[in-house]
């Protein structure tokens, strides 16, 4: 049995031993490097193997690669101070087996290519934020705020949506100075977890954004705690300045207040 004379002999060899050796570098940062690199193809892994097989049965159909004269540009691009990810936009079938209209909106070539352009870098953002689980994430063809995410093999609708606001919700800020505390920057507003859908909304100048998911089971695929943290990012904060100085959605629908101190208290519930 090692005495405590033993233990404090070698504790001294060893001292000794590395005495004038160079400190040992610091690993975590190689260590973070290597596990998102791992998470990255881990994910383009399990994409591909279940991107046909999900799509199918949820009467999703993917788009190729955009090439010269397709409609909606899926070429890579950057997120906002991010590296450069593509990510293939699907077509949902409301009626399996009936397509929807291409263009339903009727909007120009630009305007459709500014708002593809906009979902790939929100796709690409959330799926860096998102938790790893979460092994797929596809824009909605001529649906600015929609998106389609994976878990565990299966598919769950997501929204990011940033709407005009009504009236009724800017009547708060309308008269007080730009700076003023609470009307600068996100502001918090409602969140409701339920079996179907967990929400979380903000108020950001004249716009309403708010980040959804619909769940079909009891444990979702994403919490509010990793909305709130994707809405904490700044790069969030630069997709919603963008969305809000040329809104790319019709307005935001008044909220059903539960008291009469407004959208700036936070209660109430979104019409839909």
């Amino acid at each position: 049995m090692e005495t405590k004379d033993d233990i404090d002999l070698l504790r001294d060899a060893m001292d000794r031993t590395t005495d004038g050796l160079p400190p040992l570098p610091d690993l975590a940062p190689l260590a973070v490097r290597e596990g998102r690199r791992r998470r990255a193809r881990s994910r383009f892994a399990v994409g591909a193997a279940l991107g046909v097989v999900t799509a199918g049965a949820l009467g999703l159909t993917l788009l190729p690669q955009a090439g010269p004269g397709t409609t909606v540009s899926a070429v890579s691009t950057p997120v906002a101070g991010g590296a450069k990810t593509s990510y293939p936009p699907v077509v949902v079938e409301e009626t399996p087996g009936v397509p929807p209209p291409d263009n339903p909106e009727g909007l120009s070539q630009a305007e459709r290519e500014r708002r593809a352009k906009h979902q790939q870098k929100m796709a690409a953002l959330l799926d860096e934020l998102l938790p790893p689980k979460i092994t797929g994430i596809h824009p909605v063809k001529d649906r600015t705020a929609e998106y389609r995410i994976t878990a565990d093999g299966e598919t769950f609708r997501m929204v990011v949506s940033v709407r005009p606001a009504d009236d009724l919700s800017l009547r708060y800020c309308a008269n007080k100075p730009k700076d003023a505390p609470g009307c600068e920057g996100l502001r918090a507003g409602p969140i409701s977890v339920t079996t179907a859908r967990v929400t979380t909304q903000y108020m950001y100048r004249n716009s309403w954004v708010e980040l959804t998911v619909y769940t079909r089971k009891a444990e979702e695929p994403v919490t509010v705690r990793h909305l709130v943290d994707v809405a904490k990012d700044p790069r969030f904060l630069e997709l919603v300045q963008d969305a809000d100085a040329r809104p790319m959605e019709s307005k935001a629908p008044p909220l059903l207040l539960s008291g009469s101190t407004g959208a700036a208290s936070g209660k109430g519930q979104r019409a839909r």
